[in-house]
C-alpha cells in the first residue's frame, strides 16, 4: 500500500478521535455543571448567560437517560442560555425526543434564542401526544399571530385529541386566549360560534373577540360571565352575525 496516502488517512482518523474525545466532558466536568445547574435560579443564569464553559456538560446530561427529568429539564435550558442561537441543532435534536419534556423544554428554549425555529418546531408539536407540549406549542405560536398560524389554531381547536371523554381540555381556552387578542374580521362568525361552546372557558374570550371585532360592550363589569355571554347570544341573534 502507498505509505504516502496512509499516512494522511491515518492522522485524519486520529485527529478525528481526539477532537471527539475533548468533546465527551469529563466527570469533573459533569460535577461541575451539575452543581451549577443546582444553583437558585437567578444565580444559576447569571453563572451561565453567555458562557460556553458548560455547554457540552449541559448536553450530554440533558441527554442523559440516567438524570432525573428535573436536571435534564435545566441542562437542556442552561445549554440555550449558555450559546444562544448556536444551541439551535441540538434544541432541534430534543424537538423531536421521546420523552415529552424534552419537546417541551425545547420549544422553551427555542422561543429564546431562535423564534423562527421554535415557530416551526410549534407547528409541528401544536399535534404532539402530550398535551402539555401542545399547550407550549400555543404559547409559541401565539407569539407571532401570522394569516398561517390563525388558520393552524382555528384548526386544532376541535380535534380530537383536544378532548378527552367529550370533555374539553384545557388548551382549547389557550388557543381562543390568544386568537382573540388580535382577532380579524373574518373570524367574526367562528368567535360567535364559541358563544354556545360546551367549555365555558372557551366562552370568555370568544366574548374579548366579539368585542373587538364589533366594538360593542354589552352590560356592566360585575356581570357573572354566564350574563355576559347570554348577553352576546341574544346580540349574535339579534344582529344576525
Amino acid at each position: 500500500m502507498n505509505t504516502k496516502i496512509l499516512l494522511p488517512v491515518l492522522l485524519i482518523g486520529f485527529s478525528s478521535s481526539v477532537f471527539a474525545a475533548k468533546s465527551v466532558p469529563s466527570p469533573d466536568a459533569l460535577s461541575s455543571a451539575m452543581e451549577v445547574l443546582n444553583l437558585p435560579g437567578e444565580n444559576r443564569r447569571m453563572a451561565i448567560d453567555g458562557n460556553p464553559k458548560f455547554y457540552d456538560s449541559f448536553i450530554s446530561l440533558a441527554f442523559s437517560e440516567k438524570q432525573p427529568m428535573n436536571l435534564r429539564w435545566k441542562a437542556l435550558m442552561g445549554a440555550a442560555e449558555s450559546k444562544k442561537l448556536e444551541a439551535t441543532a441540538n434544541l432541534l435534536k430534543a424537538g423531536s425526543h421521546d420523552q415529552w419534556y424534552m419537546r417541551n423544554a425545547a420549544l422553551v428554549a427555542l422561543s429564546e434564542v431562535n423564534p423562527i425555529q421554535a415557530e416551526k418546531l410549534a407547528q409541528k408539536l401544536i399535534k404532539d401526544k402530550a398535551l402539555v407540549v401542545r399547550s407550549a406549542a400555543v404559547e409559541v405560536l401565539g407569539k407571532n399571530m401570522t394569516a398561517e398560524t390563525r388558520d393552524l389554531l382555528w384548526e386544532e381547536l376541535n380535534k380530537d385529541y383536544n378532548f378527552k371523554n367529550k370533555q374539553s381540555l384545557w388548551v382549547r381556552h389557550q388557543i381562543v386566549e390568544q386568537l382573540s387578542k388580535k382577532p380579524m374580521d373574518h373570524e367574526l362568525k367562528s368567535f360567535a360560534g364559541l358563544l354556545t361552546d360546551n367549555d365555558d372557558r372557551v366562552q370568555l374570550p370568544a366574548v374579548r373577540g366579539l368585542q373587538k371585532l364589533t366594538g360593542v360592550k354589552l352590560g356592566e363589569n360585575k356581570l357573572k360571565q354566564n350574563e355576559l355571554v347570554s348577553l352576546w347570544k341574544d346580540y349574535v341573534k339579534k344582529e344576525k352575525l
